[in-house]
């Protein structure tokens, strides 16, 4: 599943509406119960698993991309 489709579903979002730039800062959605689902939907569909400060660095869907490369995995 692409990274855009698996967070628009968590979130209930459009996928349209989701970018690199999307936060919880800028999607109402995005709340730290959210973020912990996303967490475990992002760690389960892509077989990786994240430290604290890593899931404390996921701000943004262009940082869970990243954190998701630095572990090797296309997103």
């Amino acid at each position: 599943m692409e990274i855009e489709a698996l967070i628009a579903n968590i979130l209930r979002e459009p996928i349209e509406s989701i970018s690199n730039e999307t936060s919880p800062a800028n999607t109402k959605s995005w709340d730290s119960l959210k973020h912990l689902e996303l967490v475990l939907a992002i760690e389960g569909a892509y077989s990786v698993k994240f430290s604290m400060p890593e899931i404390t660095s996921l701000r943004s869907v262009g940082a869970v991309r990243q954190a998701l490369q630095a572990k090797g995995v296309s997103a």
